[in-house]
C-alpha cells in the first residue's frame, strides 16, 4: 500500500473535500445519536467502525468518552494542549487565554511560513509508519491514552526535525492523525483509481487491500447480534466499571449516572462466514446508550486479515 499523502494535490481539492467532510460529519453525528437509543445498534456501530477500516479512533464516538465531550475537545484537552502549552504547565481544564503555547505565530520558522505542502506531507508520511507501529504495539485502540500520548510526542519530534521549529497546533495533529487513520483503513480495504470530478486530478490509485486478499475482492462484512444479556442485576459488572473511576472522571461522568448495563454479543461475518465474536458492554445514561470502553477488549478485531 502506497502511503504517500501529497498535500499539493490535497490543496487543489480542499474545497470539495471539506464540503464532503461536512456532509459526512452531519450524517455521522445524526447516526451516532440515533444509534444511541438502542443498546444493540450502539454496540454494532462501535464494532463496525473497527472492522470495516480498522478505525478504532472514530469508534470512540460511541463510547463513554463522548458522553459529556465533543470527541475532538476531549483529545485537545488531554493530549494536544498539554504538549502545546508544555512550557506553561497546562493541566486539562485550565484556562488558556493567558498562556503562550507553541501554536503562537512567534514559533513559526521560515520553513513553516513558506511550506507549499511538501514538508507537511513529509511529516504525515513519516507519521504513518509510526502509526502502524502503534497499532501493532497496543494491538489497536483499546489503550487510547497510550496511543494519543505516544503519537503526540512523536509528531512534535518529527515536525521539529522536518521544519526546524516547535510550532504546533491542534489542526496539525488532527490532519496528520486522521490522514494516517484513513491510509491505514485503505491498506485493509484497498483503493480504486479515482479522479476529482472538478479538477481531473487523480486522488487515488488502485491497490489491493489486506481484506481483499483474505476474503476476496468482492468481500462483504455483516454483523449479527447473537445475544443481549442484562448485567444490571448483579454487582460484579458494576464493580468492574467502578475500578476505572479515574477514567470516568476524565469523561465528566460517574457510575451513579448509569441506569442499565447490558452485554451485547456480536458475530462478525465475512461473506456469510463467522470470522469473529465480540462482546461489547453498553451502559444507559438517561435515554442514551454508550459503549463501556473501560472494560472492552477489541484486539481480535484488528487481526481479521
Amino acid at each position: 500500500m502506497k502511503k504517500g499523502f501529497n498535500l499539493k494535490i490535497y490543496a487543489a481539492i480542499t474545497f470539495f473535500v471539506i464540503a464532503g467532510l461536512l456532509a459526512t460529519i452531519t450524517v455521522t453525528t445524526y447516526t451516532n445519536r440515533y444509534n444511541g437509543f438502542s443498546p444493540e445498534k450502539t454496540a454494532v456501530a462501535f464494532v463496525q467502525s473497527i472492522v470495516e477500516t480498522g478505525d478504532g479512533y472514530n469508534a470512540y464516538k460511541n463510547t463513554l468518552v463522548s458522553k459529556n465531550y465533543k470527541y475532538g475537545d476531549f483529545i485537545r484537552e488531554y493530549y494536544i494542549y498539554p504538549a502545546i502549552y508544555a512550557e506553561s504547565d497546562y493541566k486539562p481544564g485550565d484556562d488558556r487565554d493567558e498562556l503562550k503555547g507553541f501554536n503562537d505565530d512567534s514559533f513559526k520558522g521560515e520553513k513553516t511560513l513558506n511550506d507549499d505542502g511538501s514538508l507537511s506531507g513529509k511529516v504525515i508520511d513519516t507519521m504513518y509508519d509510526y502509526y502502524v507501529d502503534l497499532m501493532k504495539k497496543y494491538k489497536g485502540w483499546d489503550n487510547y491514552d497510550a496511543v494519543f500520548t505516544d503519537y503526540m510526542k512523536e509528531l512534535s519530534k518529527v515536525r521539529e526535525e522536518v521544519f526546524g521549529d516547535k510550532y504546533m497546533t491542534d489542526e496539525i495533529f488532527f490532519t496528520a492523525l486522521e490522514s494516517n487513520v484513513r491510509t491505514y483503513g485503505e491498506s485493509l480495504t484497498g483503493t480504486e483509481d479515482e479522479f476529482d470530478a472538478n479538477t481531473g486530478i487523480q486522488t487515488s490509485i488502485k491497490q489491493i487491500g489486506a481484506y481483499e486478499k483474505a476474503f476476496g475482492e468482492d468481500y462483504k462484512f455483516t454483523y449479527e447480534v447473537k445475544d443481549t444479556v442484562i448485567l444490571s442485576t448483579t454487582n460484579a459488572p458494576w464493580d468492574k466499571i467502578n475500578e476505572h473511576a479515574d477514567m470516568l472522571e476524565t469523561y465528566k461522568t460517574d457510575i451513579s449516572e448509569m441506569n442499565d448495563l447490558y452485554s451485547v454479543i456480536i458475530e462478525v461475518k465475512a461473506n456469510g462466514k463467522t470470522i469473529a465474536t465480540q462482546e461489547v458492554r453498553v451502559v444507559k445514561i438517561n435515554s442514551t446508550w454508550y459503549v463501556d470502553n473501560t472494560t472492552v477488549d477489541t484486539t481480535a478485531l484488528y487481526k481479521l486479515a
